[in-house]
């Protein structure tokens, strides 16, 4: 392979790897949302949590920072871990 080759075939797959990953946040989010709302909760917002406690050594799961009001009108954070095949899992589960 030539270099241009080479930087070409880099530069696809790391444009390939961004793509997917902003695909599957957009997939978590929705699931997160989703899961949210059948507790009831609203306002609900959901952010990216790549260093959240509890990140190091899960490779295919990523961390979330949700912000919600209950149902009591409080205002709370939790954070929680999701994947394809895991579902949503609170890191925090006692709601």
């Amino acid at each position: 392979m030539t270099p241009t080759q080479i930087i070409l075939f880099v530069s696809s797959v790391a444009a390939l790897a961004v793509t997917v990953r902003v695909i599957l946040h957009f997939v978590d989010r929705r699931r997160i949302m989703r899961l949210a709302r059948s507790r009831g909760w609203s306002d609900v917002s959901v952010r990216w949590a790549p260093f959240a406690r509890g990140w190091f050594g899960e490779s295919a799961e990523r961390c979330y920072r949700v912000s919600y009001t209950d149902a009591l009108g409080v205002r709370l954070q939790r954070v929680c871990k999701t994947s394809m095949l895991t579902g949503v899992f609170w890191r925090d589960d006692a709601a």
